[in-house]
């Protein structure tokens, strides 16, 4: 079994609860533009132990200021623990930017993700429970000359891995911005999403007309009975991507690629699959 994950990673995943709300390092008396959204997992109640497991992290940064101060931060972790006694997978990936001044622009950007592998006989029923949080915040000074964004992205996929054909899926987004308002969107590809629960919450936390806060939490429960033996891939995957800017910029903020979701989603099969094949070789050790 691989982790790529540090033990304190660990620790800080299994002792903190699912969130409730963003947490902005820097307070809005203190700077003209703040972006933030985080969001985090917990997928547990599985029928099946896993075969193999694995995580991935990745974080991107990116600052401008020519005439400003520009403060970019994001962080992940990710956890899929699978012994005789616990079973739980659980991230949390938070992207937070901060600026003041007049001509700067920022973005922070964070990944994280689980992958677990299921061997499903005939006419069994593989299920697990998911709690989601998918958190966004924005405050600005002057919607004329300054703009904060944040977006959010949840994504599971089941994939039949001999055959490699998507089988269901779920995807939970949500965006914010100072100029275009609030969206958000929860789409299953079929009816073995059960949810029992879809909560939305807009505030204003600073009673500020230029500040707002949403909170999107999902409750659900996946379950689907197999008719014949299936290799079955688990993949969550969450993006969080904060930005924020002032008028006047000479240079844009360069696009970040490391981390697209599609790319990413694609790349994470590939390499469990490699992963797969290697494992294979040897002895599973738990």
């Amino acid at each position: 079994m691989q982790f790529n994950h540090s033990t304190g990673a660990i620790a800080f995943l299994l002792v903190t609860p699912l969130v409730t709300g963003l947490t902005v390092g820097i307070a809005p008396s203190n700077a003209a533009t703040i972006a933030g959204s985080t969001a985090q997992v917990i997928i547990n109640n599985f029928s099946h132990r896993p075969t193999e497991t694995d995580t991935s992290t990745d974080i991107n940064t990116a600052t401008i200021a020519n005439d400003g101060v520009v403060i970019s931060q994001a962080n992940a972790d990710a956890a899929f623990i699978s012994n005789c006694h616990e079973l739980l997978a659980k991230n949390l990936s938070k992207s937070e930017v901060a600026g003041s001044g007049s001509n700067y622009a920022g973005l922070a950007q964070s990944q994280a993700s689980v992958i677990g592998d299921f061997e499903i006989d005939a006419k069994e029923t593989f299920s697990f429970a998911v709690k989601t949080d998918l958190n966004l915040f924005s405050s600005v000074d002057n919607r004329q000359s300054e703009r904060a964004s944040a977006r959010g992205s949840i994504f599971f996929g089941l994939i039949d891995t001999v055959t490699n054909i998507l089988l269901d899926s779920v995807q939970i987004t949500s965006s914010l911005d100072s100029s275009d308002g609030f969206t958000r969107n929860v789409y299953s590809s079929s009816k073995n999403f059960d949810f029992s629960a879809i909560k939305l919450t807009l505030r204003p936390p600073y009673q500020q007309a230029n500040t707002i806060e949403s909170l999107f939490f999902t409750s659900w429960r996946y379950s689907r009975t197999f008719e014949s033996a299936t290799s079955l891939r688990l993949v969550e995957i969450k993006n969080n991507l904060a930005e924020v800017q002032a008028e006047a910029r000479a240079e844009a903020v360069p696009e970040p690629s490391t981390i697209l979701g599609t790319t990413m989603f694609l790349a994470l099969l590939v390499r469990a699959r490699k992963l797969k094949n290697k494992l294979s070789e040897a002895p599973l050790k738990v």
